[in-house]
């Protein structure tokens, strides 16, 4: 058995993804509006990028890092980021990155001033314009990310203390988990912005790079169809906006959330007064879900009781084997009973319980209630929908737990480890190696 607490993220899911976002999207006559993959929302699903995605969105100095490490191809990165210093902007450069956002007129003037210094003297016109950064400006929905539509203004109107860029567009995102509604009221701002930017200054883009925020559902049982149906919704407004604006669309929570699942394991059972608790040795350290509300939702749960559980030649072929008496499972010992067969297994009472996390917080609670079948030790937890941020934006190092470990899915390479456990007291401890 493999060692939990780990995640196994699925890439041929992060394909099926794309292909069916990239088929939504497609316009008539063949036109083709780009996808890019934001990829704070999982780093993992790198390893195996989907031909239908165009872009990739970087937002800090280790996420390019990242992409250089895995050889993604610089032409394909949107480097973005509210904070830019020189030095990561220098970085970004070096390696060829595609487009660059300005999140303010500093940030302008920072990525001038980097592609100015790279420009070899004696150069022609030609070679010059050639060598320009090319930039999106985002424009902020109210926020400290993106600037005013004054200062994309000034930056588009004074092109001689900006030198060493091209403006070719602009960047706009509001959030996620949205409604049609605010979908329709985004576009409305940006074609405002671009009607107004046009009159002024006769500025076409060449980019509107917009991101949706399409809501994911986390927590229904019909996510698929409802998801769908969300997703051909937006498709057509985004669709007629293309028919004005040379749009292209970013995503991270959308292409990534279904493919992954998180796995922990019961390491204690109690009850206390009318509670049930099951003490796992994962926690909200490892499972982030968006919208959860204090643990008040339930989200996708599987329970897999076994001696062993296995990695088969696809998902849904984990499987488990009813274990024999004084088994273990990682160093606990499996419950007593006797040995039970998988159909015996399906008949056993629900119980109502409380998962909580290996963490000491009364914070560290995954779901508050949640009917199961009767719960033993060493029982493995699959929790589903947890391909997107869980991985890097739960608070991992809280209480110097172990990281997870990672694995790669697909199924012409089967599952791949890209990362072992790694102890988080190594990164918590000051001045000395464990």
């Amino acid at each position: 058995m493999r060692q939990t607490p780990y995640y196994v993220f699925d890439t041929d899911e992060f394909a099926k993804r794309a292909a069916m976002i990239r088929a939504a999207l497609d316009c008539k006559g063949g036109r083709r509006i780009p996808l890019c993959f934001s990829i704070k929302a999982n780093p993992f699903l790198l390893h195996r990028l989907p031909e239908g995605l165009d872009h990739v969105e970087v937002c800090s100095p280790g996420e390019l890092e990242i992409c250089i490490a895995l050889g993604v191809k610089p032409e394909c990165i949107i480097y973005s980021g509210v904070m830019k210093e020189k030095c990561d902007i220098e970085r970004a450069v070096s390696y060829g990155a595609g487009i660059l956002t300005c999140e303010s007129i500093r940030h302008a003037t920072l990525i001038s001033e980097v592609m100015l210094e790279c420009m070899p003297e004696g150069a022609h016109e030609a070679e010059f314009a050639e060598m320009k950064a090319q930039v999106i400006l985002r424009l902020t929905s109210g926020n400290q990310f993106g600037m005013s539509l004054e200062d994309i203004e000034y930056i588009i109107s004074h092109p001689d203390e900006f030198k060493g860029i091209t403006v070719i567009g602009i960047h706009y995102y509001s959030g996620t988990q949205k409604s049609l509604r605010k979908i329709n009221k985004d576009l409305e701002k940006i074609k405002s912005a671009l009607t107004g930017l046009k009159e002024k200054y006769g500025f076409e883009p060449q980019l509107v790079e917009y991101g949706p925020g399409l809501c994911v559902e986390y927590f229904e049982d019909d996510w698929q169809e409802k998801e769908k149906r969300s997703l051909d919704e937006a498709a057509e407004v985004l669709r007629e906006f293309a028919v004005e604006y040379p749009l292209g669309i970013e995503m991270g929570r959308f292409l990534a959330a279904s493919c992954g699942k998180y796995y922990t394991q019961v390491k204690d059972l109690k009850s206390t007064g009318d509670a049930n608790y099951a003490i796992l040795d994962g926690g909200i350290h490892h499972l982030n879900y968006f919208g959860q509300r204090m643990a008040m939702q339930v989200p996708p749960i599987s329970i897999y009781r076994a001696a062993e559980i296995y990695f088969g030649e696809k998902l849904e072929e984990i499987k488990g084997t009813a274990g024999p008496i004084g088994n273990t499972f990682n160093g606990c010992e499996v419950s007593e009973n006797e040995e039970r067969t998988e159909e015996e297994l399906t008949q056993l009472p629900g119980t109502d319980y409380t998962l909580c996390g290996s963490l000491c917080t009364v914070a560290d609670v995954l779901v508050r209630e949640v009917r199961l079948k009767k719960l033993e030790l060493g029982d493995v937890l699959e929790f589903g929908h947890c391909g997107a941020y869980s991985v890097t934006e739960a608070p991992a190092l809280f209480l110097s737990r172990q990281l997870p470990a990672i694995y790669a899915y697909s199924k012409e390479y089967g599952y791949e480890c890209l990362r072992e456990h790694i102890p988080a007291a190594e990164i918590n401890l000051a001045g000395k190696k464990l």
